[in-house]
């Protein structure tokens, strides 16, 4: 079994990659200067992110509560995804600040 600090860092891990990924998709897809000269709008991937995660973090509960009969083990994970997923999101806005500042 993990420890309740190893669950917590694997949960920031998940958080962190996620913001990350979905902040430079994001960027790619609408914010990018290229982007912005096309006439064609896709919805927020941010959007998507968030979804994602909210319906991967019910599963989690659920499946938890199923193999270990609680759900403590994915509460801890999912304190931790939350986490994660909020840094990496104010790393990016931070950034996004300053390039657009330049």
């Amino acid at each position: 079994m993990h420890t309740n600090g190893s669950l917590f860092l694997i949960g920031i891990g998940i958080g962190l990659s996620t913001a990350l990924i979905g902040g430079l998709a994001e960027y790619w897809i609408t914010l990018r200067p290229a982007a912005a000269e096309s006439s064609r709008k896709f919805p927020s991937c941010l959007l998507f992110v968030t979804g994602g995660l909210a319906i991967t973090g019910f599963a989690a509960i659920i499946v938890s509560a199923i193999l270990n009969g609680g759900v403590g083990e994915a509460l801890i994970v999912g304190v931790g995804v939350l986490s994660g997923f909020y840094t990496g999101f104010f790393i990016l806005f931070s950034l996004w600040i300053l390039l657009d500042r330049q």
